[in-house]
C-alpha cells in the first residue's frame, strides 16, 4: 500500500516561482516532485494565478515569504482602499500611526456604505498591519525638509571653495541637545500585563557640539568641586538653558578650534590655513566673526543640512547611541544596594561629561570618514595607523579583560590583585588625579579606563550564580 504523501504547505514565494516555471514550459510533475506537493495542488494554484499574483504585487516581499494563502480581509475593498490611501501618504513623507489608520478606515467605510457594525478594532488594525507587511518605525531627520535642487547646486561650489585646501584642512561642526537621564520610552512586557506604567520622563538636558564641547546650566556643579577643569575631556561652558548661543560659538572657535587647528597643521607640515562648514543656524555667530588669519568659517546654504552636513550624516546619531550603552551599562552594574532608579538619581554632569567623551572617542573611524560622502563624493581617505603606544594601550585593554578567561586552573600567578581592591584604589587615584593641577585630559581618561576595567573584571569574577540564587 502506498504511503500518504506528508501535507506540505508552500509560501506564497513558492508558488509564484512555480507558476513562473510553468509559464516557461516546465513540467507540472517535475514541479510536484521537486516541491513536495500534488500535482493536482499545482493545478488548483495554476487557476487561482491572477488572484495570487494580485495578492503578491499589493503586499510586502517579507510578507509572501511567510504566508501561504491570498485569505484577505473580509472588508476586502476597505482593505485595499487603506493600504492604498496609506502608501501615498507615506511617500509624501506624513507620519501615519495606528489610530490614525482605525479613524480612516472608520471614514472609508462610510463612504464605500460598508457595514454599519465595522468599528476598526484594534484586532482588525493588527490583522491589517500584518497583511501588509507593515511595522512602527521612529520619524528621525529633516531629509523630507531639504531642498534637494539647492543641494545638488551647492556640489558643484563647493568644489570651488575647497579646491585651495587639502582634506586635512576642511572641518565640520554641528550641535545637538541630549537629554542625559532619558531613559527608553519603549519596553517589552509579559502576556500578564496589561499596561506598561513607567515614570515620568527626566527632561535634563546638555547641548553637545562635536568636535567635543559640552554646554550645561552651572558654571561650575558641585561634583566639580575640588577639580581642576582643565582635565576635563570636553570643553565646558554654561548658559541658562544649557543651550548654544553665539558667544558660547564663538568662544569656542576662538579658544578650542583655531589653536587646536593651528597646532594640528603645524605639526603636519600644513599650510596654516582651515576651513570650518557649518550650518545657518541662529546660534551661531556671522561669518565675518568667525575668521582669525586663514582660519574661517563659512555656512552651509538653508535646507540642505541634512543631506550633506557630515554630521549629519550618522555621526551625531552614533554618538548618542554610545552614550546610551554607557547609561544603561552602568544602570546595570552588580549593586543590590541600589535600584535602577537610585543610580540614575545619584548621575551627575562630570559622569555625563566623560560618557559622551568616551561616546566620541568610540565613534568609528569609518563612519566620521564616510559621512562626508554626500558632500565631497570624490574624497579619499588614507588609512589611518595607530601610533605604537596607543595601539598597544588599546589591545593591553582588551587582554587585561579577557585575562581570567584565558588562565587554566593552576596557572595563576599568586601575586595577581584583587580586582576589589584594585577598582577602589583606581578610583581613588582618578579623584587625585582630577583635582591635581597638571592633570590633562588624557590622563583622567586613562584613569577612568582602568578604573572602568578593573570593575568590570570584579564582577566577572564573582562566582557564577545557580538558580537557587533566584529563589527565595
Amino acid at each position: 500500500m502506498a504511503s500518504k504523501r506528508k501535507h506540505k504547505s508552500c509560501t506564497l514565494k513558492e508558488k509564484l516561482e512555480v507558476l513562473k516555471r510553468l509559464h516557461k514550459g516546465e513540467s507540472a510533475t517535475q514541479l510536484s516532485k521537486e516541491f513536495g506537493v500534488g500535482k493536482a495542488t499545482i493545478s488548483d494554484w495554476k487557476k487561482n494565478r491572477g488572484k495570487i499574483e494580485q495578492f503578491c504585487t499589493t503586499t510586502s516581499e517579507k510578507t509572501i515569504e511567510k504566508r501561504s494563502k491570498t485569505t484577505v480581509s473580509s472588508y476586502e475593498k476597505l482593505d485595499e482602499a487603506l493600504f492604498l490611501w496609506f502608501t501615498q501618504e507615506r511617500q509624501k513623507g506624513i507620519s501615519i500611526t495606528g489610530p490614525l489608520i482605525q479613524e480612516k478606515a472608520l471614514q472609508l467605510n462610510k463612504l464605500m456604505d460598508g457595514d454599519v457594525s465595522f468599528t476598526a478594532s484594534c484586532g482588525f488594525l493588527d490583522r491589517w498591519k500584518k497583511r501588509h507587511g507593515i511595522r512602527q518605525l521612529t520619524i528621525t531627520g529633516e531629509k523630507l525638509s531639504a531642498d534637494n535642487e539647492a543641494a545638488v547646486e551647492y556640489l558643484e561650489e563647493f568644489k570651488c571653495i575647497i579646491s585651495s585646501y587639502s582634506p586635512q584642512q576642511v572641518y565640520n561642526a554641528d550641535e545637538r541637545g541630549l537629554n542625559f537621564k532619558a531613559l527608553p520610552t519603549k519596553s517589552l512586557a509579559s502576556q500578564e500585563e496589561r499596561s506598561a506604567p513607567g515614570f515620568k520622563m527626566d527632561k535634563q538636558h546638555l547641548t553637545v557640539l562635536l568636535p567635543l564641547m559640552v554646554i550645561g546650566k552651572s558654571a561650575k556643579p558641585r561634583c566639580f568641586k575640588n577639580m581642576n577643569m582643565n582635565s576635563l575631556p570636553v570643553f565646558y561652558r554654561n548658559q541658562k538653558k544649557a543651550w548654544m548661543d553665539r558667544a558660547l560659538f564663538k568662544e569656542w572657535f576662538d579658544k578650542q578650534f583655531v589653536p587646536k587647528v593651528k597646532t594640528f597643521n603645524k605639526e603636519n607640515g600644513l599650510p596654516p590655513r582651515a576651513l570650518l562648514l557649518i550650518d545657518n543656524a541662529p546660534s551661531h555667530p556671522e561669518e565675518m566673526q568667525l575668521v582669525c588669519d586663514d582660519i574661517k568659517a563659512i555656512f552651509l546654504p538653508p535646507n540642505v543640512t541634512s543631506i550633506l552636513q557630515p554630521m549629519d550624516q550618522g555621526v551625531l546619531q552614533a554618538l548618542k547611541q554610545n552614550y546610551r550603552k554607557m547609561l544603561l551599562r552602568s544602570l546595570l552594574e552588580d549593586n543590590e544596594e541600589l535600584t535602577i532608579l537610585d543610580k540614575l538619581m545619584k548621575m551627575n554632569i562630570k559622569d555625563v561629561i566623560y560618557w559622551v567623551a568616551e561616546a566620541w572617542e568610540n565613534t568609528c573611524k569609518e563612519s566620521l570618514q564616510k559621512s562626508w560622502k554626500n558632500l565631497w563624493p570624490e574624497l579619499e581617505f588614507v588609512q589611518t595607523v595607530f601610533p605604537p603606544d596607543k595601539r598597544k594601550l588599546r589591545t593591553s585593554s582588551i587582554a587585561d579583560l579577557n585575562a581570567d578567561d584565558s588562565e587554566e586552573e593552576g596557572d595563576a600567578p599568586t601575586d595577581v590583585f584583587p580586582h576589589t581592591a584594585a577598582a577602589s584604589a583606581l578610583d581613588l587615584a582618578l579623584r587625585y588625579v582630577e583635582q591635581h593641577a597638571d592633570a590633562t585630559p588624557t590622563d583622567v581618561m586613562f584613569m577612568r579606563r582602568w578604573r572602568n576595567i578593573a570593575s568590570s573584571s570584579r564582577f566577572r569574577s564573582l562566582r557564577q550564580k545557580v538558580i537557587t540564587d533566584f529563589i527565595s
